[in-house]
């Protein structure tokens, strides 16, 4: 769901993938750090600001 709504969006932050997902904020960050680190997403942006984007545009 995540990877779709990049594709779709651009990016997203930690409260579009929580209210997609309708996880706890803790959570959901572990989800998109586990992808930054498979290589899915890259982050951009520091704290509050920070936004995921595809790691690689195919």
């Amino acid at each position: 769901m995540i990877i779709k709504y990049v594709k779709e969006y651009g990016s997203i932050s930690n409260k579009e993938a929580r209210q997609i997902l309708v996880l706890a904020e803790s959570t959901t960050k572990r989800f998109l750090k586990e992808m930054v680190k498979e290589g899915l997403l890259l982050e951009e942006g520091e704290r509050k600001n920070r936004r995921y984007i595809l790691a690689n545009k195919e």
